[in-house]
């Protein structure tokens, strides 16, 4: 991230932000760590600079969770946007795309919009843009801009940025994990990150209702590509029969991926339509996809972007209203093709 081109951007968003009296700060729908982390910092940073700072998520089902460690998440609005949301700058970080907020008239209404991003395929809505598509997180590039900005990282805004970077790196694992992204996980660490207790808090924290929703997600496994590929499957009754709700499916996939000999892991979830109309496709029961793959052959992005998703080459995603036995043909035989070619 050290290119003429970048340096000029870096410096735009910074002096953009720092004009910002009267923002509302949002995500992705069904936000993981690096969108849910990038909104608490900037929100604490810029609350920090004198600006009216609101956050909003469209969705209204709550945090995973692992996440419930990050204070904040208390103070976002849930589904009910403020009255004066169409005064107010929106921020949208970690959105590929701006159907990805979740809120079409929010989008349209909103007098100024600043796009924070690393995903390489965003769409670049935002009357101010900032895309880094080689950064290992959203939230890695909210650091430089905190720097650019001359704002001091606390602990909490450094406890939000280190979650987003350990997360959305896959634990610093992923190919998109560089010197630079180490670097600042350190800094992080040496702003007063108790990173022993983040990842405990994230991957060694297990609700027994996700214990059981695990078991059931094993049971209804589909083995394909000579042992390459592993799906599972989780219907509404497997949600039920676990005790168990949407926000459980965080980071199941990646026990997929885990599997020897499996190079892509994919989940199939059911969910019910809460969104609103336009945010995602429509129907009685949807299908959210998550893909995982440590390979180069498959880019995951690639296939997620053939079906409307989008992510990055190593984790991706999609909703759907197709059924599991149309989206596993879809998946077997596009990741045939990518291990053939």
């Amino acid at each position: 991230m050290n290119s003429i081109s970048t340096e000029h951007a870096f410096d735009e968003i910074a002096e953009a932000l720092q004009q910002e009296k009267k923002v509302l700060i949002t995500a992705h729908i069904n936000p993981d760590a690096d969108a849910l982390g990038s909104m608490v910092a900037m929100h604490r940073a810029l609350s920090h600079n004198g600006a009216d700072s609101v956050m909003y998520l469209s969705g209204t089902e709550g945090v995973a969770p692992e996440y419930r460690f990050l204070e904040a998440l208390s103070e976002v609005s849930w589904g009910k946007l403020p009255e004066d949301a169409a005064d107010r700058t929106l921020i949208a970080v970690d959105c590929g795309k701006a159907e990805r907020i979740g809120n079409d008239e929010l989008v349209e209404n909103a007098p100024r919009i600043i796009n924070i991003d690393h995903h390489g395929d965003n769409s670049r809505f935002g009357t101010v843009n900032l895309v880094i598509g080689n950064a290992s997180s959203t939230a890695e590039i909210i650091f430089f801009i905190l720097g650019r900005m001359g704002i001091e990282i606390d602990v909490e805004m450094a406890q939000a940025l280190y979650s987003g970077i350990l997360v959305d790196s896959g634990r610093f694992q992923y190919s998109s994990t560089t010197p630079t992204t180490l670097r600042v996980a350190a800094d992080l660490i040496s702003s007063g990150v108790d990173h022993t207790l983040i990842f405990r808090n994230i991957y060694e924290t297990m609700p027994l209702a996700k214990s059981r929703l695990l078991c059931r997600m094993f049971n209804n496994l589909t083995m394909a590509c000579d042992g390459k590929l592993a799906i599972g499957v989780l219907e509404k009754e497997d949600f039920t029969g676990a005790g168990a709700d949407g926000q459980l499916t965080e980071g199941l996939v990646d026990s997929l991926r885990a599997i020897e000999g499996v190079q892509v892991g994919v989940l199939i979830y059911s969910r019910p339509q809460t969104v609103e109309a336009g945010s995602e496709p429509q129907g009685e029961v949807q299908y959210r996809v998550s893909l995982r793959s440590s390979t180069d052959k498959v880019d995951v992005q690639r296939i997620a972007r053939a079906k409307n998703g989008g992510g990055h080459k190593q984790a991706a995603g999609l909703s759907t209203t197709e059924t599991p036995s149309e989206t596993i043909q879809f998946l077997i035989d596009s990741i045939s093709a990518a291990f053939a070619e």
